[in-house]
């Protein structure tokens, strides 16, 4: 969206003063309010719908993705509305969380104590759950709900109405966004060409100016490696770009000299990881940065078995004086052990 309607959007939020709960018992609208009553009423049922315990997730997957279309041509005002709808009627039930409470307190130190612990937990599951869970069932719902999250984003400062939904939505990618679901792959420059295009729209450390300047950090002494997640294909979440050097570089200037020969990966010594980059805007709060470098540095020492890459992790000089504002490791050889061994350095910004 453009800043004309995003700050359009927030006025709207501050003038909003009606809950969708008095909203959906009213006759009439309110200027501000995209959705009259009747279609709000109209939309909370369809997402009941999508949410009844009493169809299959396939048969909800399919209403989810009617809602979807709907949605993909709503206008930005009626989309805040359908958030609104997802954050203020779905909760959890206060009433069984209490009961489900007093009977855990009861049973503690008894031998019912863990049945008491499972109802308890299920308690807390809200019914806004299993409706977001049946959006991811239909085959782009993961892609929909990722990019309402990106949207949804900036309007939290100015609605805190949207923090539940925020909150569920943050929780669920962090179990079906977990390291263990994706897959790690290396981006070269024989990858599909529009692959190549995203890491040019997505990278964020050093602007790719041209596709020569994506030539240069594709080439043969370098490496890039992201992860990637069955239901968002050929779509990085984070990608790391690494140079094979036979000496640590002393700046990021001869990095991204397009000009410079490519190094002879026979004698590379050095393994910097130069810069890293967040693709998704709607995974905010996922982390995958961590692991992403983790996975490359086995993955280096697995290309290069006669290496040995340590686990263990120091501030580099280089690193720390070069880029201090850029998350940075460099793999380089121990000064000691006549085999040519390699140790992590990393250094993070301040």
């Amino acid at each position: 969206m453009t800043d004309k309607t995003t700050n359009g959007l927030e006025e709207a939020l501050t003038r909003q003063l009606r809950t969708t709960r008095e909203r959906l018992g009213a006759m009439l609208g309110r200027q501000g309010e995209a959705l009259s009553p009747w279609v709000l009423r109209r939309t909370l049922r369809e997402l009941q719908n999508v949410a009844d315990p009493a169809v299959s997730d396939v048969e909800g997957g399919r209403r989810a993705a009617g809602v979807a279309g709907w949605y993909a041509q709503a206008t930005p005002e009626q989309r805040r509305d359908c958030w609104l709808l997802m954050s203020e009627q779905f909760p959890p039930d206060p009433s069984a969380i209490q009961a489900a409470h007093d009977a855990y307190d009861a049973a503690r130190g008894t031998d019912e104590e863990a049945r008491a612990e499972v109802r308890l937990r299920k308690a807390f599951a809200s019914p806004r759950t299993r409706l977001l869970q049946r959006f991811a069932a239909f085959p782009e719902g993961v892609r929909f709900l990722v990019d309402l999250r990106a949207e949804l984003l900036p309007h939290l400062r100015h609605e805190k109405r949207l923090l539940a939904l925020d909150a569920e939505l943050e929780d669920l990618f962090s179990s079906w966004f977990d390291v263990g679901f994706l897959e790690l792959q290396r981006i070269s420059w024989h990858s599909p060409a529009s692959l190549v295009e995203k890491l040019i729209k997505y990278e964020a450390v050093h602007d790719i100016r041209s596709w020569a300047d994506a030539k240069n950090r594709l080439d043969e002494d370098r490496r890039c490696y992201g992860f990637f997640h069955p239901r968002l294909p050929g779509e990085p979440l984070i990608f790391v770009e690494v140079a094979l050097l036979k000496d640590m570089a002393g700046s990021i200037t001869p990095l991204l000299d397009e000009e410079a020969a490519a190094a002879d990966l026979d004698k590379a010594t050095a393994a910097i990881f130069y810069s890293i980059s967040n693709t998704q805007t709607g995974l905010r709060g996922v982390s995958f940065g961590d692991s992403l470098i983790k996975r490359v540095v086995e993955t280096l020492r697995a290309e290069f078995p006669s290496s040995r890459c340590s686990p263990r992790c120091r501030p580099s000089p280089a690193c720390a004086a070069g880029w201090a504002s850029t998350p940075t490791i460099c793999c380089r050889p121990c000064p000691r052990g006549r085999a040519r061994r390699w140790r992590a350095s990393c250094s993070r910004p301040s």
